[in-house]
Order: structure tokens, then sequence, then C-alpha cells
């Protein structure tokens, strides 16, 4: 009994095998790989009509991808709350999660997978968040090896609307 109390907490809740897609150790893999290379990034970012580029070496891979890795959909009150569709084309599978369940605010992952290699290839995920206080909507894209995106609104109730967009490319030092 004593034993089950020195466990990390995510390793209690990891516990079990993961019931979809393992995206936090796919991303958690991607940031390695990135932060191995000493990965550049070139960003365009636009903040309501207002927009820069900016071209970074330091980057902390961490933070920067950790909306893929809080939208995993293997949280145990998640089990079963999504639909899974898979798409068998020629060189890959599109495999679709998708819930309608208004409490989860992921609503939308789909992982795009090389059949010869079985690496994953892309990653969207919709997130979508929304009280009587504001609303929120996010869609994230990745793309191994090239990089990613992250378009976003939010609507604070009487107060402001604001959308965001970053397009975010990998490039050589």
């Amino acid at each position: 009994m004593f034993v089950s109390c020195k466990k990390d907490p995510t390793e209690v809740y990891y516990a079990n095998d993961r019931y979809y897609y393992d995206l936090p150790s796919f991303i958690n893999r991607q940031i390695q790989s990135l932060s191995s290379k000493g990965q550049w990034v070139r960003k365009h970012v636009t903040k309501d009509g207002h927009e820069h580029i900016i071209e970074r070496g330091d980057v902390d891979w961490e933070e920067e991808l950790d909306l893929f890795i809080e939208s995993d959909i293997n949280r145990p009150a998640w089990r079963g709350e999504f639909r899974v569709d898979t798409i068998d084309l020629e060189r890959e599978y599109v495999i679709t999660f998708k819930t309608e369940n208004k409490q989860i605010p992921v609503k939308n992952v789909v992982i795009t997978i090389d059949k010869d290699t079985r690496q994953c290839l892309k990653v969207t995920v919709d997130r979508r968040s929304k009280n009587f206080l504001y609303q929120s909507d996010q869609s994230l894209y990745f793309t191994t090896g090239e990089g990613y995106m992250m378009k976003g609104k939010l609507s604070v109730s009487y107060l402001f609307d604001s959308e965001y967009s970053i397009e975010s490319e990998f490039i050589e030092s």
C-alpha cells in the first residue's frame, strides 16, 4: 500500500493503457527532436489585424507546443466520449476523434499516419470553451518536420473580441 503512495501522480493517472492516440508522447518526442537540433523557427504572427514576423533560435519548445499536450483526450473521465473514424488512403491513415460533449473543450483531433513508417505526419486539434463570460475557439495544426499553426478567437461578453494567428515554420539557422 505504501509503495503506491510514492508513485508520481502522472504514472498513476496513466497506469492503464491509453484509450485514444497518445498525443502528448508524440509532441514530447517532437520537443526532444527540435531541442536537440537547436531548431530555429520563423513565425508569422497576426493579432487583431496587426502582423509581424519573428525569427528565433532560442525556443522553449515545451512552452511553445504546450497547447498540443493540453489537448490530450486520454483523461479517464473522457473515455468513450469520442467517436473514432479512420479513413484508409493510399499512403496514409487519417484517424479522427470527435465529441459532441459540451463539457469537453477538445472537440476534434485528427491524426494522419504514414502507412509504411507508422509515423505521425500531421495533427489537427479543434478546441472550444464557452461559458456565460467568454467563448474561446482554437485550431491547432502540427506538421512533422515543417512547422505548426495556431488560430484562435476569444470573445469576452460585452468587453471585446480578439482574433490571432501564429503560422510557424521550421527554418535552418
